[in-house]
């Protein structure tokens, strides 16, 4: 047996349906000359109500057939284009780490299906709006780190932001973070979604970066480029898997550090705010939403928020559960 690299690589040399074990802790996985396409081959048994859905660069054959039952997932382009391999690592990584054999599973459904979603946005340079998005988000990071003494590799483990999760930081114990950013003096946040702010057992936050955009050679300001570098080291520290990460995320997010275009993004970031989203935050219910009404965004006032303010001290103390 051997890694999925080496396996894809030998498979592609043989014939066509060659086949060629990847090791994996808890899954039987096969790498596989499927008509000159890499291929996973992983010998499961998936519930009925379970789909494994196609995504960009790749699709999906489900069998079902007893003790022959089997998931393939193909390269759409022939040979081994190294973001199916990067896609490829990234599943077989993620459902490694689980602690059973069903879990594992359930874990590679996730992380193929985590990646259909990231995957499915559409190409291009982002926004002033998302750019400032992901600066507070990489902000973020670095404050975790820094002031509350989060590891890096915790810190990665949670960042869902570039992955369309519901939120933009979900740690082990449940306990999640809702980044956004704002203009100087801090007016309205942006909502996208109502469940984005609905109370959770084990806590919610959402924090604010107030910012104003600056010249692109003013040396108050951080330059988009290098809080980017500074987040990809936080990630080498961090170890393999983290990088990993951050690696998917810049794909995800379709972002192309050597443009140009990055070059002119710099901001003067102002005094981070903290919320606690509790009873009596304001929410849009659900219930309240009528049917036929299949998106909701909408904008809250940063002061109404006051009676929820709390202090940055305690993200690392709630991020561990102490």
């Amino acid at each position: 047996m051997t890694s999925v690299d080496s396996a894809m690589t030998a498979a592609l040399q043989g014939a066509n349906h060659r086949v060629v074990q990847v090791t994996h802790p808890w899954l039987t996985v096969l790498a596989e000359n499927n008509d000159g396409h890499a291929a996973l081959v992983v010998q499961a048994s998936l519930p009925a109500d379970v789909i494994v859905g196609d995504g960009r660069g790749f699709a999906v054959k489900t069998v079902r057939a007893g003790a022959d039952d089997f998931v393939r997932i193909s390269s759409k382009d022939p040979g081994l284009p190294s973001i199916f391999l990067k896609f490829l690592e990234y599943v077989l990584t993620r459902s490694a780490e689980a602690d059973s054999a069903d879990s594992a599973l359930v874990a590679f459904v996730n992380a193929v299906d985590q990646f259909r979603r990231f995957g499915a946005r559409a190409a291009g340079r982002l926004s002033e709006e998302q750019i400032r998005g992901l600066f507070a988000e990489l902000e973020l990071a670095i404050v975790l780190e820094r002031d509350a003494g989060l590891g890096a590799f915790q810190i990665f483990e949670a960042w869902g932001g570039p992955f369309g999760g519901l939120h933009d930081f979900e740690f082990a114990n449940g306990y999640s973070i809702e980044v956004k950013s704002s203009h100087q003096p801090p007016k309205e946040i942006r909502i996208t979604s109502p469940a984005q702010i609905n109370p959770i057992d084990a806590g919610l936050d959402v924090v604010v970066l107030p910012m104003d955009r600056v010249s692109a050679s003013d040396p108050a300001g951080t330059s988009f480029l290098d809080l980017v570098d500074e987040v990809r080291q936080l990630a080498e520290r961090g170890g393999a898997t983290a990088l990993e990460k951050w690696d998917l995320a810049l794909t995800a997010l379709d972002l192309d550090v050597a443009d140009e275009y990055y070059r002119q993004w710099r901001f003067l970031p102002g005094t981070w705010l903290r919320f606690e989203v509790t009873e009596g935050f304001p929410v849009i219910v659900s219930e309240a939403i009528p049917e036929g009404v299949v998106k909701v965004a909408f904008s809250l006032r940063v002061a109404a928020l006051n009676p929820f303010a709390v202090t940055m001290n305690g993200l690392g103390s709630a991020a561990r559960g102490d």
